[in-house]
């Protein structure tokens, strides 16, 4: 694309045209109308649309070309002509004038502007960053979430050619959000092709650099780009306000630390045990997961998971924590609560064993449930100190918990832990 055909030269000449939004707002109706009845032509209904705005063919004249006429032909535009780039411009202005609210508004725009992408000549995704700027972040979200969706079969309308659309986007994109969403779709996407895509926004030239005191080797793996294994990641995105990047990182939901007394409670009643076997379960035979991820910067924290179940999406949430709400960051250290467990495990395998040898002894009552009793509580807490740090002991990782102020503790595990310190240091000291 040349400069003189780009989206930004199409803004500057729409800027100067005296019907500028009136015809972003007819190509953005027409367009929506297409997406919605999913049609791959964009005139049905155009005279009625161009009568209601009091516009003529003359009025639609650019140096890009008439903006009228393109609509009637369609897609017997070639890519990469001036009309073409008219288009699509047009219709990222139009977005740009009727802004989505709301994560829901969101997708049903991204999804009909991948649709369009895909399958008619008006890529309005390629102007997007010049249309709306920093506003286009939820967009890009939005476009990242139908990747994984469209990834995991769930999105027919768009299919696989979507998935590829959406993923050129995202890394033709020199958004931020549009970055870090590319660079934590890259090791959760199974499609090669889309990850391939992928795996080129965040290529090393495109990536932040790594943290100071760490090796090459360090930090790739930090980072989690095409040299990294795993679902673990951490991302730049641009500067934000301050000029400080934000941190992201990719793992997924564990269940919170729990306190002493709590723990000793569940362990006691059996609780523990019954809990750590059934989500165990729930794991090998369901293919239950709990991916997510977290984007730590000056002004908050934003944490988006999803639920998936047989490799399918059964809900997505996103929550977003100011810093002023956020009482306590952390990254836990390693074998955080050894002393507790070692006890635990201790009182009851000592309990089943002293029991056991009274039993030949005591004939009377029924020390065998006492010690069978006991041995329930020491395989569960042996079991949660087991599950919910095993992975915190290979490799390196660690979990990050969010403590906010109102509401339920966050526990992200399976993260680096040079990537958690450098997230962690995006937000501000107390």
């Amino acid at each position: 694309m040349t400069p003189e055909h780009s989206p930004h030269a199409a803004l500057d000449e729409l800027a100067g045209h005296p019907h500028g939004d009136d015809l972003a707002r007819v190509v953005h109706t027409a367009a929506f109308a297409a997406a919605d009845e999913r049609r791959t032509t964009l005139e049905g209904g155009l005279a009625e649309l161009v009568d209601r705005a009091g516009l003529s063919v003359a009025d639609a004249e650019t140096r890009f070309g008439n903006v009228i006429r393109a609509l009637e032909r369609g897609t017997s535009e070639g890519a990469g002509s001036a009309t073409r780039v008219l288009l699509a411009t047009l219709l990222a202005r139009g977005v740009a004038l009727s802004p989505p609210e709301g994560p829901e508004a969101e997708g049903r725009v991204a999804e009909a502007l991948v649709w369009l992408a895909t399958y008619t000549s008006v890529d309005a995704l390629t102007a997007l960053d010049a249309a709306l700027g920093e506003r286009a972040a939820g967009l890009w979200r939005a476009v990242a979430a139908l990747v994984r969706r469209a990834d995991q079969g769930a999105l027919p309308q768009l299919g696989r050619a979507g998935a590829l659309i959406a993923a050129a986007a995202l890394r033709g994109s020199a958004s931020p959000d549009a970055r870090a969403e590319a660079t934590a779709l890259v090791d959760e996407v199974r499609d090669p092709i889309v990850r391939s895509l992928l795996r080129d926004a965040v290529s090393p030239g495109r990536r932040p650099s790594r943290a100071p005191g760490t090796s090459a080797a360090d930090g790739e793996a930090a980072l989690g780009g095409a040299g990294a294994t795993g679902d673990e990641g951490w991302a730049a995105g641009g500067p934000d306000a301050d000029g400080r990047a934000p941190g992201r990182l990719a793992g997924e939901l564990s269940p919170p630390p729990r306190g002493p007394v709590a723990l000793v409670l569940l362990a006691a009643t059996g609780i523990l045990l019954v809990a750590h076997v059934a989500r165990l379960a729930g794991r090998l035979l369901l293919r239950y997961r709990r991916p997510a991820s977290v984007e730590i910067g000056p002004r908050g924290v934003t944490v988006r998971s999803r639920t998936e179940l047989f490799g399918r999406t059964l809900r997505e949430q996103e929550t977003y924590i100011p810093v002023e709400a956020l009482l306590r960051a952390t990254r836990e250290v390693r074998y955080p609560r050894l002393g507790l467990y070692a006890g635990l495990v201790a009182l009851g395998l000592g309990t089943y064993l002293g029991v056991s040898l009274l039993v030949d002894g005591a004939r009377a009552g029924s020390p065998e449930l006492l010690g069978m009793g006991a041995l329930v509580f020491a395989i569960g807490a042996a079991l949660d100190f087991g599950l919910s740090h095993a992975e915190t002991a290979t490799r390196g990782r660690c979990r990050v918990v969010l403590v906010p102020r109102k509401g339920p503790e966050i526990a992200l595990a399976g993260i680096e832990r040079a990537a958690a310190d450098l997230a962690l240091s995006r937000l501000p000291r107390a």
